[in-house]
């Protein structure tokens, strides 16, 4: 086999960062880069010290690559990865798989029988479910709970863990030095041989997690605004999707989603701390090498089309009432991007000019803050406001409020102070994320799977470049009412 090395040094220069009026630091930092054969990319950031290495490895799969019928399902694998391998959570895998297909046929007839027809035997279902419950019963013998998680901690492995987001699922666990190739042999072994036991189970305990947030006010409403926003794009859906889906989805449609995406050549394994580059290459050559490459994976097709109208909702329920104000902004990485982020530091905190407005001068709301959210495809900026309702204020009060700030900023842009105050705190901020050894893995692997991870640094850079007048031009652009969806909770007897 010929290997192909490509071994990167980020920065060939110093990045100095102005930190308010404090002396600048200096950020250096350094990432070595691997490419496998079968596409997988080994991203190594050396820290030598600490004798540990925090190990993540990120799939270029989430929410958003779902569709009707199958929402939910980049979660509900994420919780089955950890149900095994064909030789980790197991004693006897034969037996163990001579129960799991007598499960999948009569879980396939009790489908069918449910959800294909518009009155299923009841008799029916009831027995062939009796007869899956004696199987899974029977199968408990055969299985190793919590196989993996022991076998870390036994080496000496914290902070097992996993997400899934819109975008990404990422896997986690730091390690000793001398114990990465643990890391490798246990992760290439999921990405090549997962095997979905207990499948019917977990997705109960997914659905019971769906079942939790329903409980939680405002869940339902904030649910309904974010499907009315994002028209036409997967961020229609929230990452643990609709129960009707998470009721359907079948084990095939796992298995399925699983051979499209959890495949090397769209991932990225990440390894921060004291280890050399060469040996973590040697053993991803090893381990991750062995696993094949799969078809590539095309990108999402439909991003959010023009609204085109001013939308409204109303809902009510026990939360706290709010105003939500919504409106569509670029993806990750268009030239507007870091005004907007930049807007919305100088808007929220306890010194920025909603608070100072909003909550001290007029007293007519408890909380207010915006938000930048640029995401892969598409993104979102967001007011939301809590009003003072001891004063009788109302969340459609806020409204004329919201846009009197908003129509400030298009006539007079925002001061010197305020815009050099919001880049120092976005260049401390970043400083902060990779000081970390957890959030440098985290940001420097997300950040590879969509525009590359030197984006952190030039995204740094072009934030620094922003303008009061870009500020002016972006709120002009894009705080319309033809692009604003408002949202109002109120407090009453409704739903959640």
């Amino acid at each position: 086999m010929n290997f192909r090395k490509v071994a990167v040094l980020l920065l060939g220069c110093s990045l100095l960062l102005a930190l308010g009026t404090a002396a600048s630091a200096q950020l250096k930092l350094e990432v070595k880069e691997h490419v496998l054969d079968n596409g997988l990319k080994i991203l190594m950031i050396p820290k030598p010290g600490v004798p540990r290495v925090v190990c993540h490895i990120y799939y270029k799969v989430g929410s958003i690559n779902e569709r009707p019928g199958i929402t939910g399902i980049a979660h509900v694998h994420e919780h089955m990865m950890f149900k095994g391998t064909r030789i980790m959570g197991v004693t006897d895998f034969e037996a163990d798989d001579a129960i799991n297909k007598q499960i999948d046929e009569l879980m396939e007839k009790i489908y069918r029988e449910k959800y294909w027809k518009r009155d299923g035997d009841q008799q029916k279902i009831a027995e062939w479910q009796k007869q899956v419950d004696e199987l899974i019963k029977a199968e408990k013998k055969y299985i190793i709970k919590d196989h993996l998680w022991e076998t870390y901690m036994k080496n000496g492995g914290t902070g097992l863990n996993a997400s899934t987001s819109d975008e990404v699922t990422g896997y986690y666990v730091t390690l000793p030095s001398n114990k990465v190739e643990l890391q490798m042999l246990l992760e290439s072994d999921r990405m090549m041989n997962a095997y979905f036991r207990e499948f019917y189970s977990e997705k109960d305990v997914v659905m019971e997690e769906r079942r939790l947030s329903e409980n939680r006010p405002g869940f339902l409403f904030n649910e309904q605004v974010r499907a009315t926003f994002y028209v036409g794009a997967p961020y229609h859906w929230q990452v643990i999707g609709w129960m009707d889906d998470l009721r359907r989805i079948t084990k095939q449609d796992l298995i399925e989603f699983n051979n499209k995406y959890y495949v090397p050549n769209n991932a990225v394994a990440i390894y921060v701390g004291d280890f050399k580059p060469e040996e973590i290459i040697q053993l991803a050559e090893k381990y991750f090498g062995r696993v094949p490459k799969g078809k590539d994976v095309e990108p999402i097709r439909t991003s959010v089309p023009p609204q085109n109208s001013h939308k409204r909702m109303y809902g009510e329920g026990p939360g706290m009432p709010s105003l939500q104000m919504w409106f569509h902004i670029p993806e990750d990485g268009h030239p507007d991007v870091p005004a907007l982020s930049l807007l919305s530091s100088i808007l929220s905190g306890e010194t920025g000019r909603l608070t100072k407005v909003l909550v001290k001068e007029k007293d007519v709301a408890i909380r207010a803050m915006a938000m930048a959210r640029p995401q892969w495809y598409t993104g979102a900026f967001t007011f939301n406001v809590i009003p003072k309702l001891q004063k009788g204020i109302q969340p459609e009060d806020l409204e004329k409020d919201v846009w009197e700030e908003i129509d400030k900023i298009k006539k007079e842009a925002v001061t010197a102070e305020e815009l050099q105050k919001a880049k120092n705190r976005a260049e401390a901020s970043f400083i902060r994320s990779l000081e970390s050894p957890m959030f440098l893995a985290m940001r420097v692997g997300r950040a590879e799977l969509n525009r590359g991870w030197r984006s952190l640094l030039t995204d740094l850079e072009d934030l620094k470049k922003v303008t009061a007048e870009d500020i002016k031009n972006v709120a002009t652009k894009y705080f319309v009412k033809d692009n604003c969806l408002v949202a109002v909770y109120s407090r009453g007897q409704g739903r959640r």
